[in-house]
């Protein structure tokens, strides 16, 4: 029925006959997922279908032929347009083949004995339907553009000079505006929001008002205002870039204010009296109220290329002390020996919950975890390196305006994150100070 529906549509539309079946092939690519079509919830959800890959084909496919719809009679019958056309079916081909792929009709087991091309085969797969926003905006044009068009006659050969086509090109401006904030925000989310990017497709939806739209206007103004310099070299054409900049140069300041506030920010840590380290070290100890993060020092302290001596962790069992060396490095958490004391001379390594640096008002960037190393003897605790971090982070590149401002990143975190930057800390103010050997 598709298919019937859409060989009708594109006869009328003035394409070959044949490209219509481009449509149902891309709904054809998950047809693991649309058989669920109809069988209300529990069935789907019985079955597992939330293992399966997100429907980025059958999604495409609806957005293809909602493009197929608004084509005119015979407005794509016109040649003025091939390389446009050309590439539209470069990219039709490659998407078609891709969707072959996904459905099995081209098997890769039969390609397990050919590495060298089953590779290139899976990649193929795996990072083709990153052309169909591409697709989308060409389609998009192509449509626009042959409904602007008729055929050429003698009497409008000749059009008066009232009638020309103005300076403004609002409809192309709108157009470029619209590709260009749909690339920010796919950029912006892929980069750092931890989704992939299929996910990211799928929940574009959410981000319609509040993100897309400003970006919109923000990059339709600006070309709206490029195009018209290009046309027009005069004095309205440079107010209007000026004022479409305004936005741009805001976001610069912001991006000012925050880094400058960063630099403080490390000058004030950096102002706080710190002892060197000790050129002995007899042990380590690590205490604080996150497990992970104690448990990411552990790791880093008993892998390193220096001989610490033994690594005590504190708060985490009944015990005052849990003692880990090299051959249990990989051992659980709590699986430690008990220990009742540590060395009397020891490296502590601390994660404060609310280190006294930050006031009250100001939240930490839990991306970045404070730390604190001190050295313990029998004349006291001193601290010798620390890091602080408020959450203040600077608007991301490229700008994108949202409903509630400057685009800033996803403020969500992981563990792998935390634990690589108390990483870079102690290879920082602790690795990189120790002689090469100590062993």
């Amino acid at each position: 029925m598709a298919l019937s529906a859409c060989v009708r549509r594109a006869r009328d539309a003035g394409l070959n006959p044949w490209l219509a079946a481009f449509p149902p092939l891309m709904l054809a690519g998950d047809q693991g997922f649309l058989q669920y079509a109809g069988a209300g919830w529990a069935y789907p959800f019985s079955t597992g279908i939330l293992s399966l890959h997100p429907p980025v084909y059958a999604l495409f496919a609806i957005a293809v032929m909602a493009l197929l719809g608004f084509a005119s009679r015979d407005s794509l019958r016109n040649n003025d347009s091939r390389t446009l056309d050309k590439a539209l079916l470069v990219l039709a081909a490659i998407l078609s083949t891709a969707a072959l792929l996904r459905t099995g009709v081209l098997p890769l087991a039969a390609l397990i004995k050919f590495p060298l091309v089953m590779l290139p085969t899976i990649w193929f797969e795996r990072y083709a339907p990153f052309v169909m926003p591409l697709f989308l905006v060409m389609a998009a044009y192509r449509i626009w553009r042959s409904h602007g068009l008729a055929p050429m006659t003698a009497a409008s050969a000749a059009v008066p000079a009232s009638e020309a086509p103005g300076l403004w090109r609002p409809g192309r401006a709108a157009l470029a505006g619209a590709a260009i904030a749909l690339a920010v925000l796919l950029w912006s989310l892929q980069s750092s929001v931890q989704m992939s990017f299929f996910l990211v497709l799928i929940s574009l939806a959410a981000w319609l008002l509040p993100a897309f739209v400003p970006t919109f206007l923000l990059y339709t103004a600006l070309v709206a205002t490029v195009m018209r310099l290009i046309a027009r070299r005069d004095a309205i054409a440079a107010a209007a870039l000026v004022a479409a900049l305004i936005p741009f140069g805001l976001w610069a300041m912001s991006l000012s204010t925050v880094l400058r506030a960063k630099a403080q920010e490390r000058a004030a840590v950096a102002a706080i009296p710190k002892v060197a380290l000790p050129a002995n070290i007899n042990g380590v100890v690590i205490e604080g109220e996150d497990w992970s993060l104690m448990n990411c020092a552990r790791g880093r302290m008993l892998s390193a290329a220096f001989d610490f001596g033994d690594v005590l962790t504190h708060g985490q069992s009944k015990s005052p002390y849990l003692r880990f060396t090299r051959a249990t490095a990989n051992s659980p958490v709590g699986r430690g020996s008990p220990a009742d004391n540590a060395p009397a001379e020891h490296i502590l390594i601390r994660f404060p919950r609310r280190p006294a640096f930050f006031q009250d008002r100001v939240p930490v960037d839990i991306t970045s975890p404070p730390v604190e190393i001190y050295s313990v003897d029998p004349g006291g605790t001193r601290l010798v390196a620390a890091t602080y971090t408020a959450l203040n982070r600077p608007p991301a590149f490229p700008p994108m305006l949202t409903a509630y401002g400057w685009y800033v990143g996803d403020n969500s975190t992981t563990s792998e994150i935390m634990c690589r930057s108390v990483g870079q800390f102690l290879q920082r103010e602790l690795f990189d100070k120790l002689p090469p050997v100590r062993r």
